[in-house]
């Protein structure tokens, strides 16, 4: 017998409105087929491009990559099906709007939660998760089977508050089940009967829900402002400042900001950055998008919290916006520090800061620091202050009464003639006592917690000074009648009265209500992208600012940037760095990754380059500097300091970097399709076991972070170490993937790679080894310094390397500039536009020989050339005049020069051997048992 679930249809009945449900039903309409075709969308998704006709045409571009995005997810999902959890249903029954055949919406009460592999982790399902209805816990995709049907879907669209395991589902199929679902157990000496139906977790929707619903805005209600401003393909966006603002003067920033930003100690760059952001946001002639670009170590973090303090303080409502939440609460941190060094009373301010985001995602309980701005802890402590009957008015209301009265107060507390009445002094002394703490705890949260807006200085400077009155009142003063002497009470008593009087707010407010006030008066707000969308319906916002901007995807912006009100929005990024990520490769090669930061510096738009690092030692900074920002970065002065450089473990490989080749790591999957090396696992287990022996003897405080790319590998070193490190206080250790460590420092970073590909190295790897360097013909013998080999290192461009190769392979062919007359003994070649490799003739000592041979000192800037030779020089200074000149000695055949060689004997210069002997030209480089001057490295035959 077959049951199918039908309700009647009630007149004039609110319909439910599922937000993105175009996107929901083209997720429904996918057979397990569909799912499993990694091609399904092949063909389908174009590029899309960087400049658009209309916002029509702009949403319109990522519609199919994010279908596409969704599609990989589910499929994902699939593929690790066996660990999905998997919750128990106890009770299924449509809800009061299932309407068929569209709206098919049931009421649905889950058992428990259990993990098919971990038995569990305490994991809820939440609004919007995708899910799976089935028979029995799935293992593998044939087991995603509900009675007939093979694949049927539903989409969580309400969760109950009070009892997570009540949900609201949007089915893709009717739900038909045979008695035979019904699974039979013993209880007692009866016989009970429960469902056997499943709700297996596949996927969370809301955030592709919330990019979909942006790209299908109101065609009436919408701000649309910011994003016609990035359809443009001129300058326009990131450009001077307003002609309007410059021509009368209004972007003149006052001094006292220009005083302010100074006390921060901001270098140039910073404090222009800042700037050009605060003159833009006063500009009421155009809307600006304005872009600050943040190499790492360059202070992205200080610029940005120096900014939102400035806003704060220009009473401007601001939103701060970032990809993840570790991004939105590093920044969030910073501001609540920096503006609560500002405050002159206590937290009053603090109310108009508010951060909010799922809070088991944010783990916000490890972040005490943020409680006191995290919206659902404001909420839960302001609500027990806007009871009606104990909330701060009904206890403001009780002690007045107590203060003018307490006799009366007594004998309405008390039936007469009560046997369990107290005595009038002791009634008075507990009533008393338990107003004053009540009032004292309701007093410190209104002022923390509410928006000033709200609850202005005046009165929470009258609530500090009641709270000191009462603190210094006692019992004898409540009892005895007020005199003339005695004005204490009688003030407590009228600034009470005053305090109520001034606060326009109910007796009572319920959480939603005060959510809403929170969210309507605060001036800055911190959360993710996706979770902007709440504030749609909030009060105008007038900037967003959006932190790790180069890591937001474009359409993903697209929430915030239609905010009601919004005119500004500052972008601050870094292009370089990690992109957002895409599952698909479809989605990916169509360019859904790339951020609204990248596309318009393709366009050229300008960004504020906020150019000095101080996190990295110059040998470190030296290859992103190069590889990736054209050497525009400078090194702070404090970074370039002897003092700075930090050698934790002896041995000349730990120095600011090392690189540590493991031959013998096999590559293995772990978690799901994540990969990971036991081998390199244990090679960092040992480098911290090092570590902590180092800070345990010499009681030196080290940070450690140990970062990988692969899940799998996070967790084998986590599952490694264990708590080993826990109760230690001066050796921390932290394991996280890449974008975990995001905004992260530590003294020292362990970078697992897990594999590598050898493309672009092994030429390094050939000149690192100390073994024959293949230069066909060469004819002179090549001695590499330490100096030169690490700045090597340094160089991943495959191209770059090769021309390194080049060049060395050109001058040890004799291939360089016949000039003995010259008084400089450094050479230089240039290895492209902005490198340059300095080099020396040398002489050393072999057998009973003197020889010339080629000392390669630095691949390095062509800006830093004159400083090194200065050094180099100090080294030179020590060679004899004799030695100097067989240093310049040039000895050419045609157009090639050749080493010469003197005999150890001979000192003077006609004693030198003009006839180069031809073995020279069978020569590549020295061999390992060739004695070298000053113990520089060298490669040998």
């Amino acid at each position: 017998m077959q049951r199918l679930w039908e309700v009647k249809e009630k007149k004039e009945k609110k319909e439910r409105i599922i937000k993105g449900r175009d996107l929901v039903d083209v997720v429904f309409s996918w057979s397990v087929r569909d799912v499993l075709n990694s091609k399904l969308y092949k063909g389908k998704v174009d590029k899309i491009p960087n400049t658009f006709q209309s916002s029509k045409e702009y949403f319109k571009s990522f519609v199919n990559p994010i279908i596409e995005e969704t599609h990989a997810a589910l499929l994902s999902s699939m593929e690790t099906l066996r660990r999905a959890p998997a919750f128990k249903v106890w009770e299924i029954k449509p809800a009061k709007d299932f309407k068929p055949p569209k709206n098919l919406y049931y009421e649905v009460t889950l058992q428990t939660v259990s993990d098919n592999t971990t038995k569990g982790d305490g994991k809820l399902l939440e609004f919007n998760d995708l899910i799976a209805v089935t028979d029995n816990k799935p293992y593998r995709i044939d087991d995603l089977r509900c009675s007939n049907e093979p694949y049927l879907l539903a989409l969580v669209c309400g969760v109950n508050e009070d009892n997570p395991h009540l949900i609201t589902i949007l089915a893709s199929k009717p739900i038909i089940f045979e008695e035979g679902h019904m699974e039979t157990r013993k209880k007692g000496k009866g016989v009970k009967k429960s469902l056997s139906i499943f709700c297996v977790y596949l996927t969370n929707m809301m955030t592709n829900i919330r990019i979909w619903t942006a790209l299908h805005p109101d065609p009436e209600g919408g701000n649309l402002k910011l994003i016609s401003k990035v359809l443009q393909s001129n300058n326009e966006v990131g450009g001077e400042s307003c002609v309007s603002c410059q021509e009368n003067s209004e972007n003149i920033m006052p001094n006292h900001i220009e005083k302010r930003l100074r006390s921060f100690k901001l270098n140039t760059s910073q404090e222009e950055a800042i700037l050009r952001c605060l003159e833009a946001k006063n500009c009421r002639h155009s809307n600006n998008i304005k872009l600050i670009w943040g190499p790492p170590g360059t202070g992205k973090t200080k610029t940005t919290s120096v900014l939102l303090l400035n806003l704060f303080k220009m009473r401007c409502r601001t939103l701060t916006c970032a990809p993840t939440n570790i991004a939105v609460l590093e920044v969030a941190s910073r501001v609540v520090k920096l503006v609560s060094e500002s405050l002159r009373l206590g937290g009053y301010g603090l109310g108009d800061i508010v951060l909010f985001g799922n809070k088991e995602r944010m783990k916000i309980d490890d972040r005490e620091d943020l409680f006191d701005v995290f919206l659902d802890y404001r909420v839960d402590e302001l609500y027990d202050c806007f009871l009606a009957l104990t909330g701060w008015r009904a206890n403001v209301q009780r002690m007045i009464s107590l203060l003018t009265d307490p006799k009366e107060v007594y004998r309405q507390s008390f039936i007469e003639n009560d046997k369990r009445r107290p005595s009038f002094k002791k009634f008075v002394e507990k009533r008393f006592s338990k107003l004053r703490t009540d009032l004292r705890s309701q007093f410190s949260t209104l002022c923390l917690h509410l928006p000033t807006a709200s609850l202005s200085i005046q009165v929470a400077e009258k609530m500090n000074a009641t709270n000191d009155l009462l603190r210094a009142m006692k019992v004898s003063d409540v009892v005895r009648v007020s005199g003339k002497e005695d004005t204490r009470k009688q003030d407590c008593v009228e600034m009470l009265g005053s305090i109520c009087e001034s606060i326009e707010l109910p007796d009572f407010i319920g959480k939603f209500g005060l959510q809403r006030l929170c969210l309507e008066n605060a001036y800055l707000m911190f959360c993710t992208a996706s979770s902007s969308a709440k504030l749609h319906m909030s009060c105008p916002i007038q900037v967003l600012v959006i932190d790790e901007a180069a890591q937001l995807k474009e359409c993903e912006s697209a929430i915030p940037l239609q905010l009601p009100g919004l005119r500004h929005a500052v972008l601050i990024g870094d292009e370089k760095q990690l992109p957002a990520m895409i599952q698909s490769k479809i989605a990916s090669e169509a360019d859904l990754g790339r951020s609204l930061f990248e596309r318009l510096v393709l366009l050229g738009h300008k960004k504020q380059l906020l150019n000095m690092q101080y996190r990295m030692h110059p040998s470190i900074s030296i290859f992103p500097n190069r590889e990736f920002y054209g050497m525009k970065i400078l090194d702070a002065p404090s970074v370039r300091v002897r003092s700075y450089e930090k050698q934790f473990l002896p041995g000349k490989m730990y120095g600011p970097y090392s690189f540590i080749n493991v031959p013998y790591g096999r590559e293995q999957f772990g978690q799901g399709f994540s990969s990971k090396n036991i081998v390199e696992v244990s090679l960092v287990d040992e480098i911290l076991s090092k570590l902590y022996s180092v800070s345990r003897k010499s009681g030196r405080s080290i940070s450690v972070g140990v970062i990988s790319p692969y899940k799998a590998q996070v967790f084998a070193i986590q599952e490694k170490i264990g708590k080993k490190y826990d109760t230690s206080e001066k050796f921390t250790v932290s394991v996280r993937s890449v974008d975990g460590f995001q905004g992260g420092e530590e003294d020292i970073i362990i970078v697992s790679t897990v594999r590598s590909n050898a493309t672009a190295l092994d030429d390094l790897a050939k000149l690192q080894s100390n073994k024959l360097l293949s230069f066909e013909n060469s004819i002179w013998k090549v001695l590499l310094t330490n100096e030169f080999l690490k700045s090597l290192e340094t160089i991943i461009d495959s191209e770059i390397n090769k021309r390194v190769m080049s060049v060395l392979e050109k001058i040890s062919n004799g291939k360089f500039q016949q000039d003995s007359k010259s008084e400089n003994l450094f050479r230089q070649e240039d290895i492209d536009d902005g490198l340059s490799l300095i080099w020396t003739v040398d002489i050393i000592k072999k057998q009973n020989h003197y020889l010339q041979v080629l000392k390669i000192w630095h691949v390095l800037p062509s800006s830093d050339v004159s400083c090194a030779e200065k050094c180099l020089e100090k080294h030179y200074k020590r060679y004899t005049k004799v030695k100097i000149e067989r240093c310049r000695y040039i000895c050419s055949q045609g157009n090639v020069v050749v080493p010469m060689r003197w005999p150890v004997k001979s000192c003077l210069k006609n004693d030198i051997i003009s006839d180069v002997s031809r073995s020279f030209a069978l020569l590549s480089v020295l061999d390992e048992a060739e004695e070298t001057m000053e113990d520089e490295e060298c490669v040998d035959d």
